[in-house]
C-alpha cells in the first residue's frame, strides 16, 4: 500500500509539474505576443473589407471574382484559427459578404426566405454541406477499413471498462466503512464552522470543496493526502480489511495518471498551440522563436497595410488576382 500510494502521489506531483510548466511557459509568450497577434487579426479584418468592396465589381471577370473570394476565406481562416482572435467579431463582415453575394448571384439566394440576417453559417457553409457530407462518407469508410479502427474502439472500451471497475472498487471501499472514517476524520479537522477569523475560515471552505470534490470523483490519492496532512496519521492504519481493495485502486490511478502526463499538453487548445509553437530545447532559443515571430508579423501588418492603402482600383487589383490565379495552379500540378 504505501509502495501504490507513493508512486500515484509522486505522479501526480510529475504532472502538476508539467501542467504548471506549460502554462507559465504560455502565459510568458501570450503577454509577449497578445498585442502584436490582436493587432494582426485587426489588419486582416479591415484587409477582408478592403476586398470585399472590388467583389462587387461588375467589371471582374468569373474567375477574378472566385479568386477574390478565396482570397477572402483564406484571411478569415487565419482569423478564425488565431487564439488571440476573441475580440474579433465576424458577424457584420459575413453579413456584408452576404449582401455583396447576393447582389452578384441572386440567383444563389431562396426569394422566398425570411428577413432573418445570415449567421457566419448560412450562406458558404451552405455551399460546402454537400461537399463536406462527401467527405466524411470517405473519411468515415477508410477508418472503418483501417485495422486501427478496431484497436480505437477496443481501446475506447477498455477505458470505459476501467472506469467502471474504479467506480465499483470505491463504492466497495465506501461501504466497507474505512474510506468513509477517513473522509468523516479529514471533513471534522477542516469544518469552516469551528474557525473564528474569516480568512481562516474562507480557507476551510476551500478545502472542504476539495475534499468533497476528491470523494466525488473517486480521489482516493487526495484523500489519503489530506488525511496524512490534517489528521497527521497514515490512512494505512485506517484501512484494515480494505487494505487490499485500496492499493489496486491506487495501482489503477497510477496508470491513470501516467497517461494522463501524455495528454497534459492537450488540456487547453491555446495553451497548447503557444507551448508546440514557441517552446525550445533552451530559453534563449524560445526568446528568439518569439523575436522572429513578432518581427515577422510587424512585417505582414505594414504589408497589409500599404497593400490597402495603394490597391484602390480593379486596374491594381488585377495583377494580385492573377499572381494568386498562377500560384493556385501552380499547386493544383
Amino acid at each position: 500500500f504505501n509502495k501504490a500510494w507513493e508512486r500515484v502521489a509522486n505522479q501526480q506531483k510529475k504532472n502538476d509539474r508539467l501542467r504548471e510548466q506549460i502554462k507559465t511557459f504560455a502565459e510568458q509568450v501570450s503577454e509577449a505576443v497578445e498585442q502584436q497577434e490582436k493587432a494582426h487579426v485587426t489588419t486582416l479584418y479591415q484587409s477582408c473589407e478592403h476586398l470585399l468592396v472590388f467583389y462587387g465589381r461588375k467589371s471582374l471577370a468569373a474567375w477574378q471574382r472566385e479568386v477574390l473570394m478565396e482570397w477572402i476565406l483564406d484571411y478569415i481562416d487565419t482569423i478564425t484559427r488565431n487564439p488571440f482572435a476573441g475580440g474579433i467579431d465576424l458577424a457584420a463582415l459575413y453579413q456584408a459578404m452576404d449582401a455583396t453575394m447576393e447582389k452578384i448571384h441572386p440567383e444563389a439566394f431562396d426569394p422566398f426566405q425570411d428577413d432573418e440576417p445570415h449567421s457566419e453559417h448560412d450562406f458558404f457553409d451552405e455551399m460546402a454541406d454537400e461537399d463536406d457530407a462527401s467527405i466524411f462518407e470517405k473519411l468515415f469508410s477508410d477508418f472503418q477499413d483501417d485495422p486501427r479502427f478496431d484497436e480505437f474502439f477496443r481501446e475506447q472500451e477498455s477505458r470505459e471498462q476501467q472506469l467502471k471497475d474504479d467506480q465499483q472498487s470505491f463504492n466497495k471501499l465506501m461501504k466497507g466503512g474505512s474510506i468513509n472514517k477517513l473522509f468523516r476524520r479529514v471533513a471534522r479537522v477542516l469544518h469552516p464552522d469551528r474557525e473564528q477569523d474569516e480568512k481562516a475560515r474562507q480557507e476551510k471552505n476551500r478545502l472542504m470543496s476539495e475534499l468533497i470534490e476528491a470523494r466525488d470523483n473517486n480521489d482516493i490519492t487526495t484523500l489519503f493526502a489530506f488525511y496524512a496532512e490534517y489528521v497527521g496519521q497514515s490512512p494505512l492504519e485506517e484501512l484494515g480489511g480494505d487494505l487490499t481493495d485500496a492499493t489496486q485502486l491506487l495501482n489503477r490511478q497510477y496508470a491513470q495518471l501516467r497517461s494522463q502526463h501524455a495528454d497534459i499538453l492537450h488540456e487547453d487548445p491555446k495553451t497548447a498551440a503557444l507551448y508546440q509553437r514557441f517552446h525550445k530545447k533552451t530559453i534563449k532559443a524560445s526568446q528568439r522563436e518569439i523575436n522572429t515571430h513578432l518581427e515577422n508579423l510587424q512585417q505582414d501588418i505594414n504589408n497589409l497595410t500599404l497593400f490597402c492603402k495603394e490597391v484602390t482600383s480593379l486596374n491594381k487589383l488585377k495583377p494580385y488576382l492573377q499572381m494568386r490565379w498562377e500560384h493556385f495552379n501552380e499547386e493544383r500540378w
